[in-house]
């Protein structure tokens, strides 16, 4: 079996994971819960669904996670894919996490985001098929004329909707998976080492915002955000690199343990970059020169990362302990995660027309999509081979 290098995987191989991680990971997918009911009612910004009701304030709120939440997740892929290749053999990894991936992907293309198309297609009349399982029919059929101009892989009208986190983690992982031999050599166990104890946090909180801003410079204009794998490009290398900087910041225990020291500072300069990203978002502006046009770039992407590090600093300084809800939300954050959209699409489909109001409305989707989500967990995890399908596996992963 292949061993990490020295490290925080070493040191905690007793429980063989960070407690503030798992912490994280279900905080994280519950922030992502939250954020895409939220959609529902941002103004301004287009989704698969939206209210009768609407809020610019709320959208000046969710601009705070806007920029970062997927990038933690990938961070926190990242760290856990460390442990992870650290305690696998090389083929036990991939056997095991390839399946873990790519089965509920497909699963959740064929059957998991229909009804999010569904509600799509005949809420905005691109497709008028108010029959479920007649869309369903066709939507599976690559022929049908109806989906004919809407083709999104190829010849295929299939979509993953949320699910596209699946395949780029999945192609993250490989891509690490097939290095990570090269990785463990003797040269580089003593490279991690001495990056480890010789590192300064200025670098380590400064040198990724510059990384962030060159990725923003050179790709974002021409290549924004569309979650199509192909061309993704901006997207993939924003996500690539958060992935990255968890693989190593777990790797360099000397450096992780040193972000809970400067949490007040990470909080206030995070909290700063945040009131200039509401500043520009709403209207304001350092002029129309060069420079202007640099530092805003500079200051937007210095939020993304300043976010990243100060919850992982406030969470080693709170989470120092698990306890049994956190892991039986550990253990079915996978499968919230899968279901989560797509039952708030369909909350939302039956209930907006009632017309419940702005606060009832919300707060009703939020209370459905959490028990639903509770519900068919604890359904899911008992059938075997479809408990797979949702990223339940009783095997160690």
């Amino acid at each position: 079996m292949t061993h990490l290098a020295p490290s925080v995987a070493q040191q905690n191989s007793t429980s063989a994971r960070l407690i503030e991680l798992d912490w994280l990971r279900v905080l994280a997918f519950g922030l992502l819960i939250l954020y895409h009911v939220g959609m529902l009612y941002a103004e301004g910004w287009g989704w698969h669904y939206k209210s009768t009701y609407s809020s610019k304030f709320l959208t000046n709120i969710m601009l705070w996670s806007n920029q970062w939440r997927m990038s933690l997740l990938f961070l926190i892929s990242g760290a856990a894919l460390s442990f992870l290749l650290a305690s696998h053999s090389h083929w036990l990894f991939f056997r095991r996490r390839v399946p873990l991936l790519l089965l509920p992907l497909v699963f959740g293309m064929l059957v998991i985001v229909v009804p999010q198309v569904y509600v799509e297609a005949n809420s905005t009349g691109v497709i008028v098929c108010p029959n479920f399982w007649h869309f369903w029919y066709i939507y599976l059929d690559q022929t049908s004329a109806e989906f004919a101009t809407h083709k999104t892989i190829g010849k295929m009208q299939l979509t993953w909707n949320h699910l596209w986190f699946l395949p780029y983690l999945l192609a993250y992982s490989l891509i690490l998976w097939a290095i990570y031999p090269l990785i463990i050599v003797r040269k580089l166990i003593s490279f991690w080492k001495k990056l480890s104890n010789h590192i300064s946090m200025p670098v380590v909180i400064f040198v990724p915002i510059f990384i962030f801003y060159g990725i923003g410079w050179l790709l974002y204009e021409k290549n924004p955000v569309t979650h199509n794998f192909v061309h993704d490009w901006f997207n993939h290398a924003r996500s690539l690199f958060s992935f990255l900087m968890g693989f190593v910041l777990v790797r360099m225990p000397s450096v992780w343990i040193r972000f809970s020291a400067q949490r007040w500072f990470l909080l206030f300069a995070a909290t700063i970059s945040y009131a200039y990203i509401l500043f520009a978002f709403n209207g304001g502006s350092l002029g129309d020169g060069l420079i202007a046009k640099q530092i805003n770039g500079f200051i937007w992407s210095a939020n993304a990362w300043l976010w990243m590090i100060c919850i992982i600093a406030w969470a080693q300084y709170k989470f120092t302990s698990s306890n049994p809800t956190i892991r039986y939300l550990n253990s079915g954050v996978f499968c919230f995660y899968i279901l989560h959209q797509t039952l708030i699409i369909t909350f939302a489909y039956f209930l907006v027309p009632l017309k419940l109001g702005p606060a009832i409305e919300p707060v009703l989707i939020i209370l459905l999509v959490a028990i639903a989500c509770l519900l068919l967990f604890e359904i899911i995890r008992k059938l075997p081979v479809i408990n797979i399908l949702f990223g339940i596996t009783l095997k160690p992963n």
